[in-house]
């Protein structure tokens, strides 16, 4: 054995959050990667909600039915900055006693690896940091994932002992190969993306995640995967298959969802064989496409396919029915591409209650006029609207046309926070009341 490592997954700081198939696959990536070289690799993940035994039921039916459920929260006092906000800011994930039980009855790590998804999620990793330096104080802590990524000088000033910047995962394994003093080989996505995640750090699993791809082939002006990921990679459909396998045989989870956001770009090399693999071994499973799919590739006989091979949430990304602001936000997709892929989803058999619509709402220069006519669009469709709350974030070409204030403080990424400073709370309500439903999340 080379040495101990903990990898540390923090509490969320937020108004409100929601276990919709959430597992932080970037950190059990290089849990893989560290065990094949014969590290010894622990995990706290303060996000497990089946850390201890089953969680109490809360949230939607149907996602509970599909391993989801919401977090243990503890009401915290919010920023000076939030007073206005009528929401209870809290701590999301395990208690702290439970955390320190654990950290108490752990041998001393030789390092610790630490993730930070959002921006404005940072108050946990502060603590963590806090926390994780009483226990051992002589452990050096590395910090990597979005947070540090998008805001790297904000990250730097917490005092870890190496700020990983950057989200390429052959990048991020090199840096903490040097920090660690080991070569683990890898050279390009397909040698990182060889090894399954470290799932079986796990007690338990109530679902399985899947990462086919990274990258987007559009550059939409309020979303940062084109800043994250340049590149576009797609991992070979036998690899994905065969995690599918092993997640089902080790823990007998029957759900998956994927994270990929274009799952469908030039789909004929991989999701479309995939598919075809899925429905020839017929195992009892289901799969959940949370991040949202370009309704410009949906084609009926791929839709025919997903449906034989059991997916049962098909979230579609419009994000606006204004042709004016498809145009400027990125050209995504139009009405008459939209409308095609609801019509084939409909077609192959997926009832309505499977297809929702992301509907972006309040980004900056968006108008009132044209979100309620969005919703209106979606609801005369006969489907559901699912209003995706604009968070400002950084690397996107909205954000720079923010105030500093936005710019300087990650917690202003926040979005409740941002939908209370921009003035569109009441709008959001009303549009809620007729039938443009949250995003659980």
């Amino acid at each position: 054995m080379k040495g101990r490592v903990l990898l540390f997954n923090p509490w969320v700081y937020d108004f409100t959050a929601f276990d919709l198939w959430s597992k932080p696959l970037g950190l059990l990536y290089l849990g893989a990667h560290l065990r094949r070289r014969g590290w010894e690799v622990a995990l706290l993940d303060c996000m497990d909600r089946l850390e201890g035994g089953t969680p109490r039921p809360s949230g939607p039916k149907r996602l509970r039915e599909f391993g989801c459920g919401g977090y243990h929260k503890e009401v915290v006092s919010r920023p000076s900055f939030f007073q206005d906000i009528p929401r209870f800011f809290g701590r999301f994930g395990l208690p702290l006693s439970c955390v320190r039980e654990r950290l108490a009855k752990m041998s001393p790590p030789d390092v610790v690896l630490l993730t930070c998804g959002m921006t404005y999620w940072y108050p946990g990793v502060v603590l963590a940091g806090e926390i994780l330096q009483t226990f051992f104080p002589s452990t050096p802590l590395l910090l990597g994932g979005i947070y540090p990524t998008l805001c790297p000088e904000h990250a730097r000033r917490w005092g870890f002992d190496l700020v990983v910047e950057g989200s390429d995962p052959v990048l991020v394994l090199q840096k903490v190969g040097d920090f660690l003093g080991e070569d683990f080989g890898v050279k390009d996505y397909g040698d990182f993306f060889a090894l399954t995640p470290a799932f079986s750090l796990y007690a338990k699993l109530s679902y399985g995640v899947l990462l086919t791809s990274v990258g987007c082939p559009f550059h939409c002006s309020y979303c940062a995967s084109k800043y994250l990921y340049p590149a576009f990679f797609r991992r070979s459909w036998q690899e994905v298959w065969g995690e599918i396998c092993a997640t089902f045989e080790a823990f007998g989870v029957r759900h998956f969802a994927f994270y990929d956001d274009a799952l469908l770009f030039e789909a004929e090399e991989g999701f479309l064989p995939l598919l075809r693999e899925m429905i020839r071994h017929g195992l009892p499973l289901h799969f959940h496409l949370p991040n949202g799919i370009h309704a410009r590739y949906v084609t009926l006989p791929l839709a025919q396919l997903m449906r034989e091979a059991g997916f049962r949430t098909i979230r579609l990304s419009l994000e606006t029915a204004s042709s004016f602001w498809q145009k400027k936000t990125g050209g995504k997709v139009y009405q008459e591409e939209f409308e095609r892929a609801v019509w084939c989803f409909r077609k192959s058999g997926f009832p309505d209650t499977e297809i929702e619509v992301y509907l972006l709402f309040g980004w900056p220069g968006s108008r009132e006029e044209d979100l309620r006519m969005s919703v209106e669009y979606v609801r005369g469709l006969g489907l559901t609207p699912r209003l995706a709350l604009y968070a400002p974030t950084p690397g996107t070409s909205l954000f720079e046309e923010l105030p500093s204030s936005f710019r300087e403080e990650p917690l202003w990424h926040n979005k409740i926070a941002y939908l209370y400073a921009s003035g569109n709370e009441r709008l959001y309500e009303a549009l809620q009341r007729r039938g443009g439903e949250a995003v659980c999340r």
